[in-house]
C-alpha cells in the first residue's frame, strides 16, 4: 500500500500492554513513535502505528470530514495519537482519548 506519512516521537511517553480490566501485562517501555498513514489520493489518515520498544499497535482511523468518529485496534486511543491528529488539523472528541 502506497501511503504518505506523518511521524512524531514522544521521548518521555510510556507504552505498555494493558488488559481490558486495567491491569498492566508485563513491563512498560519509554519513548513512543506515532506514524499516521494516508493512502495515495486520499485526504484522511487511514491508520496510526504506535511503536515503543517491543510494543506495537496499528489503529484503524475513521473520519467524517475532519472529525474522528471511530477507531479500531485498541481499547482507547493513546493521547499521543490524539495530539498528532490534532496538530494535523483533525478533531478528536474527548471521549476517544485514553
Amino acid at each position: 500500500m502506497s501511503t504518505q506519512t506523518i511521524k512524531r516521537f514522544f521521548p518521555h511517553s510510556k507504552a505498555a500492554i494493558v488488559h481490558q480490566n486495567g491491569v498492566q501485562l508485563g513491563a512498560s517501555s519509554t519513548g513512543v513513535e506515532v506514524i499516521l498513514h494516508t493512502r495515495k489520493n486520499e485526504r484522511q489518515p487511514c491508520c496510526a502505528e504506535v511503536i515503543s520498544g517491543d510494543h506495537y499497535a496499528e489503529i484503524g482511523l475513521f473520519f467524517e470530514g475532519k472529525m474522528l468518529v471511530d477507531y479500531d485496534g485498541v481499547f482507547s486511543l493513546p493521547r499521543e495519537v490524539s495530539e498528532v491528529l490534532s496538530e494535523a488539523g483533525y478533531v478528536v472528541p474527548q471521549e476517544c482519548i485514553a
